[in-house]
């Protein structure tokens, strides 16, 4: 029960994933990233040592899941600031790898399946951090088209959000499909619902961030180094093959 209730506070519900986004936005964004990295880790891995919860808590316990899941993606929708979004995309996900848990789901595969989808809020926290050093903020609402004045930082940004709602080829793209394999059809509405939702938040971000009028670079910045761009797409590449060779292993 004690590893159920840590887990809980790694992976954080509703009313608890309040208090978990309220202290993480207080944190310096040099801790939010491991901590978004360390806690859904620590959680899956809290969830494999923890026992099934009685009987009579599996129904609520999806409930609250699943309530989570939607109430966070569909806040998503008004969101242009990327911390925001990536620390609300990530409580959004959490919630899906307990429905994963709470039917069969264990071991590496629950670990890697809160990873896969966490690690690209991460990222976008770095992203964030460099938007707001160049704009002074990383709010993209009404600012017009960035992509001219920053070509590698946008496109770092536009690969970072393809990655954090979970298209193919991406590893969360897998991940997803191990939960929807996992759970019952009445479930798997729920987890598309959520899963459109992060598809149409990530369009309307795009649409401050890709579209409209262009925006000028601001005088004494720079777009992202090569050498930082070049290390960002490897990475996604050796993530993306990796989550092919892993899910092809898994259904092998």
């Amino acid at each position: 029960m004690i590893a159920l209730l840590l887990a809980l506070i790694l992976l954080p519900l509703f009313p608890l994933s309040m208090l978990f986004n309220a202290g993480l936005q207080v944190l310096p964004v040099w801790l939010r990233v491991p901590a978004l990295v360390a806690f859904p880790a620590a959680g899956a891995w809290l969830l494999n040592q923890a026992a099934p919860p009685p009987e009579q808590y599996v129904l609520p316990l999806q409930l609250l899941a699943a309530f989570t899941a939607l109430l966070y993606a569909w806040r998503l929708l008004s969101v242009q600031e990327v911390f925001i979004w990536a620390r609300l995309q990530a409580t959004s996900v959490w919630p899906l790898v307990w429905l994963a848990w709470l039917h069969g789901l264990h071991g590496k595969t629950l670990v890697f399946v809160a990873l896969a989808m966490t690690i690209p809020a991460a990222v976008l926290m770095i992203l964030g951090s460099s938007l707001s050093s160049r704009f002074g903020g990383a709010y993209l609402g009404l600012r017009g088209r960035i992509g001219p004045a920053f070509p590698r930082l946008t496109l770092a940004w536009v690969v970072t959000l393809l990655a954090a709602l979970a298209a193919p080829p991406f590893p969360g793209f897998f991940a997803m499909l191990a939960v929807l394999q996992q759970i019952p059809v009445g479930l798997t509405v729920v987890v598309l619902a959520v899963w459109l939702l992060w598809s149409w938040a990530a369009a309307l971000l795009w649409q401050h961030g890709l579209f409209g009028r262009e925006w000028p670079r601001p005088a004494g910045t720079v777009d992202l180094s090569y050498g930082a761009g070049l290390g960002l797409m490897l990475t996604a590449v050796a993530a993306v093959l990796a989550s092919i060779g892993g899910w092809s292993w898994w259904m092998h």
